[in-house]
């Protein structure tokens, strides 16, 4: 269904990294001054047995950056911070769950790259790693955030959380609140695949209530043809103790405009004490795309988006 994705409190804040104003990366993006080692986050995905790991986003001063480099400087970045032996903590839910350490950057000092894109002459850094979990697992791969400085998480919940079956029952009828509101039809809403789930954002005291509904042949799984509708919300309590819409995507159309969002893990990467969540966003046929939501003033925002081509050439060939 979806393509896979590239996801600070401390003396390591990295405050001095600015970006190089005068550089301009072919992606339109101020280049990145590495000369610092700025904050960088990344993603761990695949074999829970041989990871890989790509760079998503910057923490610059407090804010979530797009990584804007010339060729030479993605090179830099991966001899850098993909230096065989690296070692960064892995995060899963604002927690730290392991330990990654890069076993082989992208480039390894030649030319010959570790992942090649047929059709691709510049690719985004990716590494091979091994990984430490803390705990155990049965499943067999692994998808976390990491970051090149440790990461403080928000005071835990101590609250008691609702059961599974409440939780279920709330989303859903929240979902249908949301849906009602943009016209959608509750019967096709039930039609799609439904997951709710409270995630512990610190954006209140009380835990994040999310709610999708999802076409299970969303994007690149289905024909990208007919309708379809996707609704992915965030709820947050109130003060009178009530939940309300925090954030609202609800879509429906042409199956081959409708944007999908998914998350894929949330984390205080700034050390405010509000979890920023990671989100993919994808539609048929396009680029997959990060989006990052950061909680202001009541409500989340994006604060990022960024397609996520592994092909740094002018036109990129489509994912696999």
């Amino acid at each position: 269904m979806t393509g896979i994705l590239v996801l600070v409190v401390g003396c390591d804040k990295s405050k001095s990294a600015v970006p190089v104003a005068e550089v301009i990366t072919p992606s339109g993006a101020t280049a990145l001054d590495l000369s610092a080692k700025p904050q960088l986050l990344f993603q761990v995905f695949g074999d829970i047995a041989d990871p890989r790991v790509i760079p998503i986003a910057a923490v610059i001063n407090g804010s979530i950056r797009q990584i804007g480099l010339t060729r030479a400087g993605w090179h830099a970045l991966d001899s850098i911070y993909f230096a065989a032996g690296s070692s960064y903590p892995a995060y899963r839910n604002d927690a730290e769950a392991g330990q990654i350490t890069i076993a082989r950057g992208m480039w390894n000092g030649g030319d010959t790259p570790l992942y090649p894109l047929p059709g691709c002459k510049d690719l985004v850094p990716l590494a091979s790693a091994k990984i430490a979990l803390r705990g155990s697992t049965n499943e067999p791969t692994v998808e976390f955030i990491a970051s090149s400085a440790s990461l403080a998480p928000h005071p835990p919940f101590t609250g008691k959380l609702p059961s599974d079956a409440e939780i279920t029952k709330m989303g859903r009828a929240f979902g249908h609140d949301v849906g009602k509101t943009a016209e959608m039809d509750a019967a096709e809403l039930d039609s799609l695949d439904f997951s709710a789930r409270m995630i512990v954002s610190g954006a209140s005291a009380a835990p994040t209530l999310l709610v999708s509904f999802v076409d299970p042949t969303a994007g690149d799984l289905g024909p990208g043809a007919g309708h379809t509708s996707h609704l992915f919300a965030l709820a947050d309590k109130q003060p009178d103790g009530t939940y309300m819409a925090t954030y609202r995507h609800a879509v429906s159309g042409d199956a081959k405009t409708v944007e999908f969002q998914r998350l894929i893990d949330h984390a205080d990467v700034n050390g405010d004490g509000v979890d920023e969540l990671i989100l993919e966003a994808w539609k048929y046929g396009a680029p997959n795309e990060l989006v990052v939501l950061s909680f202001k003033a009541g409500m989340w925002h994006e604060s990022l988006r960024v397609k996520q081509s592994w092909c740094l050439d002018p036109v990129a060939p489509k994912k696999k």
